[in-house]
């Protein structure tokens, strides 16, 4: 068992010299085409593997997160705004939007949208895409937002005892709830 915990640990110090002498010759100008070529892989691999972006605004370094939950937490944060869960629906927004967009607004639109078609019956078609972004059926887009950075759009037809509207859900780097837009399934003009 030393022997196998020992190798462990020499992957690790190697994976860790991999990514100093990346970030070494990043700092002395090398580019991705050229540490991609040395190691056998194209720029973007490299980039993806061993990169590290900044934000702009912040300039902290902004990691890619899964989307893989977003299409649920989507229709989880509509289901609890259905069932009247303040604690639940406000926990799961980011802590300056609970104090731009109060739940009493969330339920007074909620109410406007039960007096208009019906309680919820369910939620058909749950997609993730981009701000402003249509449904990715093109294949590079799905594949990018398998891994993304940024803000993600979690769409989903929300299905009422006599109609159905869309729900727009915007998560931020954290999957924390930033927006949230109720629109005609028809429209296509949309503020996220």
């Amino acid at each position: 068992m030393d022997r196998l915990r020992q190798a462990q640990v020499a992957i690790e110090a190697a994976h860790q010299q991999l990514q100093d002498a990346v970030t070494d010759l990043r700092s002395e100008g090398a580019t991705w085409a050229e540490i991609g070529k040395s190691l056998g892989m194209s720029r973007q691999a490299a980039f993806k593997r061993f990169g590290k972006p900044t934000d702009p605004t912040t300039g902290e370094t902004m990691t890619q997160r899964s989307t893989e939950n977003l299409e649920e937490l989507t229709e989880r944060f509509f289901t609890l705004v259905a069932e009247g869960d303040e604690e639940r629906v406000m926990a799961m927004m980011h802590p300056r939007v609970r104090k731009e967009i109060p739940y009493a607004d969330i339920a007074a639109v909620w109410k406007q949208v039960l007096q208009e078609a019906g309680e919820l019956e369910g939620f058909d078609n749950t997609f993730l895409t981009t701000p402003k972004g249509l449904k990715p059926e093109a294949t590079l887009l799905g594949k990018a937002m398998s891994k993304i950075l940024g803000t993600v759009v979690g769409v989903t037809t929300i299905r009422l005892e006599a109609d159905e509207i869309m729900g727009r859900v915007a998560f931020d780097n954290d999957n924390a709830v930033v927006g949230v837009l109720y629109v005609p399934v028809d429209e296509t003009q949309v503020a996220f």
